[in-house]
């Protein structure tokens, strides 16, 4: 009965070896099965690029681009007025006529004392070339000829104090003083605008100042609606310490005086056109570099990352530089893609169509 037992055990113990190896030889040769490959469905539009003419808009503020002021350069008592406010004066018009404060007697002494050493001078000369007198007193004759000449141009010049003129072209915007008043050296007649031409004067970024120069064409909106076309006359050199903004000019024709001094506007200022193309906001990304671009669709719809710049910003959309010719740029699921997967790309127009 052992001998059977031993038998039976060692004819089994063969047969589970058998099968097991039988298992892990069919397991071995069972194919692995393949990963399936998967597609990120996302939405394309496609991008054009264009000409595009960038624009600046700036905060600014009219401004007369000559005013001054007629001030007394005399004491005196004003005995004439000829402006009022409004008045349009030219460069050397009176404004007023101080009193005379003893300036003609001044001025008829000099020319008097003038006339005395002429007569001096021409006496004495002819004594001297007929050799009844030494030569060497020609210099003082001659001397006291100029100072008279000196004396007599002091004199009118003081006599010209007691006339206030006015140093521009322009309109009288206003006459502090009144007639009978009296006055001290440098005190303010009338203050004088020249309305023509006027200025607009913003102010902008450090970072736009390089797209605006001499001579732009420049357009000035007013509060009312109106608008008046302008030239950009200046673009400041030095930055606001406390902005660090830079000053622009604009020059505007204004004969009509219809541009008043000193009222808000806007100026926009339009620079050369260059190729940009539109992309939706949106539509920006970051490559793992940090660099900024757009993804886009290949003919074998793969994703593709396209580095861009941007050329001017909207509201909506980004106008950019880096795309040179038709592209179909990823605007809804960019996110979830990078460079060289697999995508279905469908229309932006076709999917926002099949949403609604």
């Amino acid at each position: 009965m052992l001998i059977v037992l031993a038998a039976g055990g060692w004819i089994a113990s063969g047969a589970l070896s058998q099968n097991g190896e039988n298992g892990e030889a069919e397991v071995a040769e069972e194919p692995e099965a393949e990963a399936p490959i998967l597609v990120q469905k996302v939405a394309v539009s496609t991008i054009i690029p264009e000409r595009h003419q960038r624009q600046f808009t700036l905060s600014c503020t009219t401004e007369a681009d000559q005013q001054s002021v007629a001030v007394a350069r005399g004491l005196g008592v004003i005995v004439d007025l000829n402006v009022d406010r409004g008045s349009v004066v030219r460069a050397g018009d009176v404004i007023a006529k101080l009193s005379d404060e003893g300036r003609n007697a001044a001025v008829k002494q000099a020319m008097a004392l003038l006339q005395q050493r002429k007569a001096e001078f021409d006496a004495n000369k002819s004594l001297i070339d007929s050799g009844n007198t030494p030569r060497n007193q020609l210099p003082a004759l001659e001397a006291a000829v100029a100072a008279a000449e000196a004396t007599l141009a002091s004199a009118e010049a003081e006599s010209d104090r007691s006339v206030v003129r006015s140093p521009i072209d322009g309109v009288v915007d206003s006459v502090p003083v009144q007639v009978g008043q009296a006055i001290q050296p440098g005190a303010v007649l009338a203050e004088i605008i020249d309305p023509d031409p006027m200025l607009a004067i913003g102010a902008v970024s450090e970072r736009e100042r390089g797209y605006i120069q001499l001579g732009q064409a420049a357009v000035v909106r007013f509060i009312d609606g109106r608008t008046q076309d302008a030239d950009v006359s200046f673009v400041g050199l030095s930055a606001d310490t406390a902005t660090r903004t830079y000053p622009v000019e604009a020059y505007m024709d204004n004969p009509n005086a219809l541009i008043p001094d000193g009222v808000t506007c806007e100026m926009t200022v339009a620079t050369e056109p260059v190729e940009a193309a539109a992309v939706p906001r949106s539509a920006l990304v970051f490559s793992d570099d940090g660099v900024l671009g757009i993804r886009s669709a290949d003919d074998d719809e793969t994703a593709q990352f396209m580095p861009v710049s941007i050329v001017d910003d909207g509201r909506e959309l980004v106008w950019v530089a880096g795309i040179d010719k038709a592209t179909r740029v990823i605007v809804v699921g960019q996110d979830f893609v990078k460079d060289g997967d697999r995508i279905e790309a469908v229309s932006a127009v076709a999917e926002a169509e099949a949403g609604s």
